[in-house]
């Protein structure tokens, strides 16, 4: 099979900041591989994600990345393959730009934490429970190695056994476009403060020593080293005095959670940790951690969504504002909290589970 080797060297996703190749240096030796590499062949219902210049219906080797789903919808393992090694691995979090879940990020790691793959969904069509998406990135991380990038192009869902009362929907398109500075959002209430779109960082050594004291002092049990994720976080100008920081904290099986901090632009020896309040009717000390957060920067609002097992029927939705603080610092404002606390196995939109408590203007 063909060994592929990596078109772009620039992007470093953790680990530390990646150098410039040069030819001597080793890379991840990523191998396409086909359908009949695919122990059982093909699954009814599955994700898989192919080199963009490639056809997995004519070409021997396209696919980058596979994983199956059982008969009962539940995904499986993931695979890929490096070198003459096929290496398992399991989703640790998703990033969507706009629920539903279409666009966004998709998080795939090793059980050892060597490997990790990050798939970026930029463009798709939905007809029923089939995702097509025709522009994708996959990135492969491992330590100590420059990552490898790839176009891709992929499917998500079951090619082919549409149910008949969605066999006939009419494809709807979507794209990334906007989604930077926020993209469409489930709340309609009252905004907080704008902010600039996201910029991304390239390592975590970009996230300021004032912000990573200030979480080792006040969140030091929420917050695990984030040296050892693959995601190192983004920033967001508030203005032109003042930085918001994203800090990846943890990665779960099918959730993670982030801190925010705020500090001057450019940083110097202060930052502020911002905490999330709790509604009036539940008491205890405020958390630090936003679960599977949604940034909609351009209305300074934040969506925290913390599921109560993986099928996702159960858990909270909050929905929080940026907001001036008095001190010349910032603060969340919740503005909704909803809840369902019922694992019964139906599946809802986390935006229409039972509301619990809504602020006013």
């Amino acid at each position: 099979m063909p060994s592929l080797k990596s078109p772009f060297l620039a992007l470093a996703l953790g680990f530390g900041a990646f150098q410039p190749v040069v030819a001597q240096e080793p890379s991840i030796d990523l191998k396409l591989f086909g359908k009949h590499e695919i122990e059982g062949g093909l699954s009814t219902c599955h994700l898989a994600f192919w080199q963009s210049n490639k056809d997995p219906e004519t070409d021997k080797y396209a696919y980058l990345i596979y994983m199956p789903y059982d008969k009962d919808g539940v995904q499986m393992q993931a695979v890929i393959e490096i070198g003459k090694d096929k290496i398992a691995l399991n989703e640790g979090a998703r990033g969507d730009f706009d629920p539903p879940p279409r666009l966004g990020y998709r998080l795939y790691s090793s059980a050892d934490h060597a490997t990790h793959v990050l798939v970026r969904i930029e463009e798709a069509v939905v007809t029923g429970s089939l995702q097509t998406v025709s522009k994708a990135t996959v990135t492969v991380v491992r330590e100590d190695l420059p990552p490898f990038i790839a176009g891709a192009k992929g499917v998500i869902g079951c090619p082919g056994s549409s149910a008949p009362e969605t066999a006939q929907a009419v494809p709807e398109p979507v794209s990334d476009e906007g989604a930077a500075a926020g993209g469409p959002s489930p709340y309609t209430g009252p905004v907080g403060l704008p902010l600039t779109p996201p910029v991304t960082l390239t390592a975590t050594s970009e996230v300021p020593p004032a912000v990573r004291s200030e979480i080792a002092t006040y969140a030091p049990d929420e917050c695990s080293e984030p040296d050892t994720l693959a995601y190192p976080g983004q920033r967001y100008a508030v203005n032109d005095n003042f930085i918001l920081w994203e800090v990846p904290c943890f990665l779960g099986a099918y959730q993670g959670t982030s801190i925010f901090a705020i500090t001057q632009n450019p940083p110097a020896d202060w930052a502020t940790m911002l905490s999330l309040p709790n509604p009036p009717a539940l008491e205890g000390e405020n958390n630090a951690q936003m679960m599977n957060p949604e940034v909609f920067a351009e209305k300074g609002v934040f969506i925290s969504t913390s599921l109560g097992r993986g099928q996702g029927d159960c858990g909270t939705y909050q929905v929080f504002r940026l907001m001036d603080a008095p001190g010349e610092t910032f603060e969340f404002q919740l503005m909704e909290y909803r809840e369902k606390v019922n694992c019964d196995g139906v599946q809802s939109e986390p935006s229409e589970w039972p509301l619990q408590f809504q602020a006013g203007e």
